[in-house]
């Protein structure tokens, strides 16, 4: 049974902003995200694939009048096997490397750069499970004849290579790579950064208020940044085989609406991240806190 004195008791104790995050912090506080956001992230879709403007309220009304209740909830199991891969892969990554001082505290570039590189491997995980989301969200919108009416996530991974073949489930891949770089570049990595200059600047205590508004601030950031991004990727993920020649006919396509066209679904994208992401940091720090493990004796206290 491994002792510790009681420096580093106390330690422990009364400094929890000392304590490291666990591997699944990520990935279970993205989850617990998805359950309140889904409705938002499928009118956010809808609107992406639409081939004529529709405005929040009508797509809103499209949805339910389709679909019923449960309509906002088309996908889900997808979105919940991409939270728990994906995401937790962009937060464990980020960690190991910013815990094995791959990247000093103060080194701006180095964290974007880690945060980029986190965005990478999470992505090439998440993206047949991104694919799987988008096409079920959307499902509902063609014609009865032309659905793909996957059951669930697990039958939809059998079914595409069967039908599409292996690198179907890959398509748009090349965006979702770029999308999740720069997006967890301006989450997480962001993130970190204007926490640790308030921290520096403020006598903010590491807590709700500044988790809070650390995160707001990010969601708004990343937002704006990655969301021509996520069109395009929603468009050439939701086509049939042969619909878009390359991601430069998606793009082209997706400019069908003029200069608005990248920022299609923007209000509802902005709505749905800003508490997704305030909640998933709030909810991430608080597990650190709380749960976390010490750094400077192994297991927290009251640990395993």
């Amino acid at each position: 049974m491994t002792v510790l004195d009681d420096h580093i008791i106390d330690e422990c104790v009364d400094l929890p902003e000392g304590r490291l995050p666990r591997w699944w912090f990520g990935g279970f506080s993205s989850v617990c995200v998805a359950f309140a956001v889904a409705p938002i992230d499928i009118v956010k879709t809808h609107m992406q694939i639409q081939k004529k403007k529709c405005t929040i309220l009508a797509t809103v009304t499209n949805i339910y009048k389709m679909r019923g209740f449960l309509g906002f909830y088309d996908g889900f199991s997808a979105a919940i096997l991409r939270q728990m891969t994906c995401i937790n892969i962009r937060f464990v990554v980020y960690e190991a490397g910013k815990n094995m001082q791959l990247v000093e505290d103060n080194s701006y570039l180095g964290k974007i750069i880690l945060g980029c590189a986190a965005g990478v491997c999470g992505s090439v995980c998440g993206i047949p499970t991104d694919l799987l989301n988008v096409r079920m969200q959307t499902d509902v919108k063609s014609q009865p004849d032309e659905r793909r009416n996957y059951k669930h996530v697990f039958d939809g991974l059998v079914r595409i290579p069967k039908e599409e073949g292996w690198m179907a489930l890959y398509k748009g891949g090349s965006v979702a790579v770029l999308k999740a770089a720069l997006g967890t570049c301006s989450q997480i990595a962001l993130y970190d950064i204007i926490k640790t200059e308030v921290r520096r600047n403020t006598s903010v205590k590491d807590g709700i208020p500044l988790h809070f508004l650390t995160s707001l601030a990010t969601s708004i950031i990343s937002s704006a940044i990655t969301h021509p991004l996520d069109v395009v990727k929603t468009l050439l993920m939701n086509s049939r085989p042969g619909e878009f020649r390359s991601t430069f006919h998606a793009t082209r396509y997706m400019m069908r609406f003029g200069l608005i066209g990248p920022y299609r679904g923007l209000v509802p994208a902005m709505v749905r991240k800003a508490p997704a992401t305030t909640l998933l940091f709030v909810l991430y720090e608080q597990l650190r806190l709380h749960f976390g493990i010490c750094s400077l004796g192994g297991d927290k206290v009251n640990g395993n």
